[in-house]
């Protein structure tokens, strides 16, 4: 099989669910193949790549017994565990469990009606066949949703591991000393939440060198195609790597077109039209656009993007907002934004440890809060919250909610005066709950420093109620943030449906915080969506959710998302001193 981080986290799934159908092992071992998936889904690098330099175990949530299971996979291609515990399940079921809202008893139940492929699922979705023979009718629509859903996520990578595959190749290619400059391109450069396949341009005067040299880096299953500057290549995860090689006199022009997007670059060059330039990846030039070779002997000399751009008497508007969304327009008028820099981040307030719990309701962090403080302080930062999830709403009384809260701040207070470096604040991330109340009691909150409230269950609940339930936790005196707002999971979840412009209203009058969460698969609040909200006076605040001190490393990724909605350094309250914040949290 192919040994990608996502193969081998379906594979995982698959034996979660087998365990499930065939009720073999206990709710721990199932959760255990379920968060060892989660943990290599991830995971920035290739867990092939770790098993063969012996690191499976810094990998989060990869105990023993599975990694055991990983080098058996890995040594001989298969796991006979795995082989016997799927042993006699239909293949279709594993399929549907890649469809949002479809657990193992749901794909069961649909086997047993007779579906036997995901193409034989929406027929029959749409035909009405499955509800005609007792199938929910409330579930099937669901259903149909999330497979249309699955089919338009395609093949993409999460930022944070087409950033982690990207780095290994820039680094590669810039040890040649052929290489004068490198760059990513695309998606990847403008850092888009997703991204397809990995583009490089590199800059050079020996440009089938600097081919010979990618074509025979390590990683590579299969080379597509070659040519004398530019070259494709398959990467051991099944992700296709592309590179352009540009000559220096022309680099800026080639970086300029390939970053694009590409309604930046159609305004770009009507732009220039009216200038009487031409743009092409070979360079500027005056008067048409000219073809062949012919074009690249009269182009204008653009070795750097801030040449091509300062030809039309424009700024060079960061990669991160070449979207055609306003920023061409600010450009001319020398108006670009100073978008906020990972640099100006003072601290994190989302974070989770494994403080006793013993009903949490939702996953518990890795790392004591000691280590997460420990963490804080190697990043430089003033401040850091923790906000572990409380007791399980369902399970616990209100009394007992209380009382674990209670002891909890006991315990950071207790840690708060024996930590000098970096302010520590006593925070919880609490449930929005279907009918908007909060998980936790009001008299519980008051004894915090700060709280965040989200929303984690009913993610498909229709517009008006998830309004609803987000302007009901704006209201509480008691809650200063709301975590993810859109509920989104990358490649998984759609984000929710809001009244948003109502949600950033009721949220800038009340001085409330939208979180910017930096999680891999999250990314929410949307770049588009911090766009508009900052049109209503919204500050924000970017998080990082670890729950493994490794995770607070993805801050920059939380910082790209604010970037591309173009927020400064004002609109982040993360960004502010001890003195401004505490100001504002009123502690």
């Amino acid at each position: 099989m192919e040994f990608s981080n996502a193969k081998v986290a379906k594979l995982l799934r698959n034996v979660a669910a087998a365990y499930t159908l065939k009720k073999f092992g206990n709710f721990f071992q199932i959760r255990a193949y379920e968060n060892a998936a989660d943990g290599i889904e991830n995971s920035t690098a290739e867990i092939y790549d770790l098993w063969q330099e012996g690191k499976l175990s810094e990998v989060p949530n990869l105990g023993e017994k599975i990694q055991g299971y990983l080098n058996e996979l890995f040594s001989g291609g298969k796991v006979k565990h795995f082989v016997e515990v799927q042993d006699g399940i239909p293949p279709v079921i594993f399929e549907m469990l890649d469809i949002s809202g479809v657990g193992p008893k749901t794909a069961s139940v649909l086997a047993e009606l007779g579906v036997k492929d995901l193409k034989d699922l929406r027929t029959k979705l749409k035909s009405g066949e499955l509800v005609s023979k007792g199938f929910s009718a409330k579930i099937a629509q669901k259903v149909l949703k999330g497979l249309t859903e699955a089919n338009q996520r395609g093949n993409r990578m999460l930022l944070p591991y087409a950033v982690a595959q990207a780095e290994k190749i820039l680094n590669y290619l810039k040890n040649n000393a052929d290489t004068l400059k490198v760059y990513p391109l695309g998606s990847l450069r403008r850092m888009v939440a997703t991204v397809g396949d990995l583009d490089f341009a590199v800059c050079s005067k020996k440009p089938k060198e600097i081919v010979e040299y990618f074509c025979a880096m390590p990683g590579i299953t299969r080379v597509v195609d070659r040519g004398e500057s530019r070259a494709t290549v398959v990467l051991r995860g099944g992700f296709q790597a592309d590179l352009l090689v540009g000559e220096p006199g022309s680099y800026g022009a080639l970086l300029q077109h390939f970053t694009g997007s590409k309604t930046h670059n159609i305004k770009l060059r009507i732009l220039a039209n009216k200038k009487g330039l031409s743009l092409s990846e070979y360079g500027v030039r005056k008067g048409e656009r000219g073809k062949g070779k012919g074009e690249r002997e009269e182009s204008i000399k653009t070795e750097t993007e801030e040449e091509l751009y300062g030809m039309l008497g424009m700024q060079t508007p960061p990669p991160e907002i070449r979207e055609d969304t306003g920023e061409i327009e600010a450009a001319l008028n020398h108006r670009l934004p100073e978008l906020v820099e990972i640099k100006e981040i003072r601290g994190d307030l989302h974070t989770h440890s494994n403080f006793p719990n013993l009903h949490p309701s939702h996953g518990p962090g890795v790392n004591s809060i000691e280590e997460i403080i420990k963490k804080a302080e190697s990043l430089g930062y003033e401040y850091i919250g923790i906000t572990d999830h409380t007791l399980a709403f369902s399970a616990t009384s209100k009394e007992e909610r209380i009382s674990w809260v209670e002891k909890r701040t006991k315990f950071i207070q207790s840690i708060k005066s024996r930590t000098k470096d970096t302010r520590v604040l006593n925070g919880l991330e609490i449930d929005i709950l279907t009918d908007g109340t909060l998980s936790v009691p009001d008299e519980a909150l008051a004894t915090l420093d700060y709280c965040i409230a989200g929303i984690h269950s009913g993610h498909a609940d229709p517009k008006e109620q998830i309004t609803k339930r987000l302007l009901s936790a704006l209201s509480n005196p008691y809650v200063d943030i709301i975590s993810h707002p859109t509920g989104r999971l990358l490649n998984e979840r759609e984000s929710s449906d809001a009244d948003w412009d109502e949600v950033f209203r009721v949220a800038a009058k009340r001085k409330k915080i939208l979180e910017i969460n930096a999680h891999p698969v999250r990314l929410d609040l949307r770049d588009d969506l911090v766009r508009r909200a900052l049109k209503f006076g919204v500050k924000f605040i970017i998080n990082t959710d670890a729950h493994e001190v490794s995770q607070m490393d993805n801050m920059g990724f939380g910082v790209s998302v604010a970037r591309r909605g173009w927020a400064e350094k004002k609109d982040i309250v993360n960004t502010w001193d001890w003195t401004k914040l505490t100001e504002w949290f009123r502690i």
